[in-house]
């Protein structure tokens, strides 16, 4: 088994942070499952992943949510499901994902650091966009390439039945 590698499968995304503004790119999860925080300290521990403080995840908590961050670099590879893509990702999108860790020995320092290599796009978070699509396909939910034609009959009024 690979210790340097970590899966996590059907997590949810908290804040996807896609474009570099200073910070880098990242995607933060819910790690509330002590299954999904189990799995990151023992991984962090076994790597020894950190500057400050390397073998120690940092965990935030934020509205009785137990966060942990990713960085997405340059060859973090994004497929999605039913056409979901890394344009899906934000508040409340499902992933699985793998990330590695790996040693690095540079101007900045010496260490060891990780990142996202994959992240498969699950499902995505209910919006208001949605009940919208659900209103117009007439109750049903159909992805983008299958929208049910519409006829002289779905349609209750015309031009004709207004007077100008």
């Amino acid at each position: 088994m690979d210790t340097t590698k970590i899966t996590l499968r059907g997590v949810e995304i908290i804040f996807a942070n896609l474009e570099d503004e200073g910070f880098g790119r990242s995607l933060t999860i819910d790690a509330t499952d002590p299954a999904t925080k189990k799995a990151i300290t023992e991984w962090v521990k076994t790597n020894k992943i950190g500057k400050d403080t390397p073998g120690v995840p940092k965990f935030k908590e934020y509205e009785d949510r137990v966060q942990y961050s990713f960085k997405i670099n340059d060859s973090t590879r994004f497929a999605g499901n039913n056409g979901l893509s890394e344009k899906d990702l934000g508040f409340g999108a499902k992933v699985s994902l793998t990330a590695n860790s790996f040693e690095y020995d540079n101007k900045f320092g010496k260490g060891v650091s990780a990142s996202l290599s994959a992240v498969l796009v699950e499902g995505r978070a209910r919006t208001s966009a949605d009940d919208d699509m659900q209103q117009l396909t007439g109750g049903q939910i159909v992805p983008n390439e299958q929208v049910p034609e519409f006829s002289e009959a779905d349609v209750p009024l015309t031009a004709d039945d207004f007077p100008m």
